[in-house]
C-alpha cells in the first residue's frame, strides 16, 4: 500500500507523526511512504513550457514506478499495489486514477476526503501564472508583468528557501493545474470528462468523507463566531453560495443560482444565521462530499466502488465546535484509527480502529473490503455503489450500511451544474 499524505499541497512529509504504519503492518502488508515536493517547489506553474506545474504529482508518479520495480525486494507483490491518501493525498490519488500515464502501476485506490473531482481554491488557483508573478513581486517589487516567465523562474530559483517560503505563506496559491501540451506534461485534461467517458484507470475504488468535514477548518480559523459570520454573509449575499469550480453559462443569473442552493439547505424561508448546522453542512459538501458522491456515482458505471462515511465521535471531536444538528467528525478524524497517531482510550475506539484497518487491508489484498461477511469484526457485507443506489458504510458507535443521506442536496447540485454550468466541469 502506497501512502500519499495530505496538507493542501502546501505542507506534509513522511516523517510527520500523523502517519504511523503500525496498525496496517499487523495485517501482513508492506507500507510505502513517499515524499513529494509541496508549495512553490511542487506546484508552481507559469502555464507554459517554462514551469509546467504539478512537479509534486510527478514526484509521486516516480515513486509509484520505483515501488512497482522494487517492492518485491522488500517482500511486497508488484502486482498487488494499492494507492491511498487523505485530503490533498486523496486528491492526488484521484489525479492518478484519471491519468493514463499511471496505468499498470497499481490495481486499486483509496481516496479519503478528496478525490478526482474535488476542487478547492487553494489547490486549483484561478490564475497560476499570475500567482507565480505575485510570489516574485512579493520578494522583489521591481518585478512586473514585463518580465518573461523564464526570468520569473530564474529569479525564484535564485532565492534562498528561507526567503522563498515566506512568500508562499503570504500568497499561498499552488496546486494541481492543467498543463500545456508537452512531452513532460502530466495533467492536460479536466477530470470530469475523463471519468464520464470511462477514459481513466479502471481500478476498484474506496472513497469517502467524514460526517462534518468543515468543523476541523472552522476550529482552527475562528470556531462558532466564524460559522455565524459566514452564515450572515450567505444570507446577505446568496451568490456567495456558488461553488468555487462552477463556471456559469453566459447570461446565467448568479442570484437565482444562489437562491436555489440556499433553499436546498435552509428551506424557502430559512436563514443560515439561525441554522448554523446548515452552514457546516454546506461548506462540508462544497469542499469534499458532493465531489465524492459524484465520483462514486460516475465511476460505479465502470468499476467496483465502495463508499464510506466516518461519523464516530472520538477524542478529537472535543476540540471541534459543537453545532447541534450536524455531524461531529471533522476533516481527518479517521486518521488516528487507521494510523498509530495517538492512544486509543476506549474499547469502541480500539474496535473502530480494528474494523477500519481490516477493511482497508482486505481491499488491498482481495479488492473486496468484506470478502467474509461472517467476520466477527463486521458481520455485514459492504455493498458496492451503483449509479442508482448510493449506499455507504458508516463508521459510528455501530458500523452499519446506510442509504445516501445527501440525496436531496445532490439532486439540487446536479440540477445547478447541468442547468447553469459550463461543461466540461472543473470539478463537482
Amino acid at each position: 500500500m502506497v501512502w500519499i499524505y495530505g496538507g493542501g499541497f502546501s505542507t506534509g512529509c513522511i516523517s510527520d507523526v500523523t502517519s504511523g504504519p503500525f496498525f496496517l503492518l499487523d495485517q501482513d502488508l508492506v507500507i510505502v511512504y513517499i515524499n513529494y515536493r509541496v508549495g512553490l517547489y511542487g506546484f508552481l506553474s507559469t502555464q507554459d513550457d517554462v514551469v509546467l506545474g504539478n512537479a509534486g504529482l510527478k514526484d509521486q508518479l516516480l515513486a509509484m514506478k520505483w515501488t512497482k520495480n522494487n517492492i518485491a525486494l522488500f517482500g511486497g507483490d508488484p502486482e498487488k499495489i494499492t494507492l491511498f491518501g487523505e485530503s490533498a493525498g486523496g486528491i492526488s490519488v484521484g489525479a492518478h486514477v484519471v491519468n493514463k500515464k499511471s496505468a499498470g502501476l497499481y490495481r486499486a485506490a483509496i481516496c479519503q476526503s478528496g478525490c478526482s473531482l474535488t476542487y478547492m481554491d487553494i489547490t486549483n488557483p484561478k490564475d497560476p501564472k499570475q500567482a507565480a508573478y505575485d510570489y516574485a513581486k512579493y520578494i522583489d517589487p521591481t518585478i512586473s508583468e514585463k518580465n518573461t516567465t523564464t526570468e520569473i523562474r530564474d529569479f525564484l530559483q535564485s532565492v534562498p528557501a528561507d526567503v522563498l517560503t515566506p512568500a508562499y505563506n503570504v500568497n499561498s496559491q499552488t496546486g494541481i493545474v492543467i498543463e500545456t501540451e508537452h512531452e513532460d506534461a502530466y495533467v492536460t485534461n479536466r477530470s470530469f470528462p475523463l471519468l464520464e467517458s470511462g477514459n481513466f484507470i479502471q481500478v476498484p475504488l474506496i472513497l469517502g468523507t467524514s460526517s462534518a468535514e468543515a468543523l476541523t477548518f472552522f476550529a482552527f480559523m475562528g470556531g462558532v463566531p466564524l460559522i455565524t459570520a459566514i452564515g450572515l454573509t450567505y444570507d446577505l449575499n446568496p451568490s456567495g453560495l456558488l461553488p468555487w469550480d462552477l463556471e456559469l453559462l453566459p447570461g446565467a443569473n448568479v442570484t437565482e443560482v444562489g437562491s436555489i442552493i440556499k433553499e436546498a439547505y435552509v428551506g424557502p424561508n430559512g436563514s443560515f444565521t439561525e441554522n448554523l448546522a446548515a452552514v457546516v453542512e454546506l461548506v462540508s459538501d462544497q469542499m469534499f462530499l458532493k465531489s465524492t458522491l459524484k465520483q462514486a456515482e460516475i465511476q460505479s458505471n465502470f468499476t467496483p466502488v465502495y463508499l464510506y462515511q466516518f461519523s464516530f465521535e472520538g477524542f478529537l471531536t472535543l476540540f471541534l465546535p459543537n453545532i447541534e444538528g450536524t455531524g461531529r467528525a471533522g476533516h481527518g478524524e479517521e486518521m488516528p484509527y487507521l494510523f498509530a497517531t495517538m492512544p486509543l482510550l476506549t474499547d469502541r475506539e480500539v474496535l473502530i480502529s480494528k474494523q477500519m484497518v481490516k477493511l482497508w487491508a482486505n481491499f488491498a489484498k482481495t479488492l473486496n473490503p468484506t470478502p467474509d461477511a461472517s467476520d466477527p469484526l463486521f458481520n455485514l457485507t459492504w455493498p458496492q455503489v451503483t449509479p442508482t443506489n448510493i449506499q455507504y458504510l458508516d463508521f459510528d458507535d455501530q458500523i452499519a450500511v446506510k442509504p445516501n443521506r445527501k440525496a436531496k442536496e445532490m439532486a439540487m447540485w446536479n440540477y445547478v451544474y447541468y442547468t447553469y454550468g459550463q461543461q466540461p466541469f472543473k470539478g463537482f
